[in-house]
């Protein structure tokens, strides 16, 4: 049984997750630490919020949580008006940042119950939620920009030059490169003292006490 599992929208959100719990708990062999669940492939193929939704319905899920300590569950909020969780309240205003992450995870909580109604109560203890306000993007440009954003936050890093002059690109092996510098803890907690969401979540690993953590 591996410490993690990562069940994410797409490839290059497992990739900076991967990453952010290497750097966080100091794994130094990742591949016996961390499965790579959702999606299950090493490119674009698979990934998207849509068979991601799916996948937290499946008894493949359930599954994956049975055969991990922990499985991290991701998805950037920038595609939840699309499975009914808006931006904003009745009367139009942006919602406070806390409320729309309580509202998307309330969202995958009846997903995962869609066809078994106390799934998320049998595996509450072992799912951790990852919620990125507007996208994971934003999370790195909290480490390598100035100013913190929510809004277009892959745009934004374009003009940015990466290690090893790794390109933008939506793969897994760019950001593996790109979100390499979470390898460090104090760069993570940095990124998330300047941004909410990536808070929120570093704040529930906070939580966990396993033999592998160096503080």
């Amino acid at each position: 049984m591996k410490k993690f599992g990562l069940a994410c929208e797409g490839v290059t959100d497992k990739a900076t997750l991967k990453n952010i719990l290497c750097g966080y708990f100091s794994i130094e062999n990742p591949d016996d630490e961390i499965a790579e669940l959702q999606p299950p492939c090493d490119e674009s193929d698979g990934g998207g919020w849509r068979p991601f939704l799916t996948y937290l319905t499946l008894e493949r899920f359930q599954d994956d949580v049975e055969n991990n300590e922990f499985v991290i569950i991701q998805i950037d909020t920038d595609v939840s008006k699309d499975f009914d969780v808006a931006h904003e309240d009745d009367t139009g205003n942006s919602l406070p940042m806390e409320i729309l992450i309580e509202n998307v995870i309330s969202k995958l909580k009846e997903k995962i119950n869609e066809k078994e109604s106390d799934v998320y109560e049998q595996y509450a203890d072992k799912i951790i939620f990852a919620i990125s306000i507007h996208s994971i993007e934003c999370w790195l440009i909290a480490h390598y920009a100035v100013q913190t954003e929510i809004h277009d936050c892959f745009d934004k890093l374009k003009p940015i030059k990466f290690p090893k002059n790794t390109q933008l690109a939506k793969k897994q092996r760019n950001y593996d490169v790109i979100s390499s510098p979470f390898l460090e803890r104090k760069n993570i907690e940095a990124a998330a003292n300047k941004n909410l969401s990536f808070r929120v979540f570093i704040q529930s690993l906070e939580k966990i006490e396993l033999p592998l953590i160096t503080i």
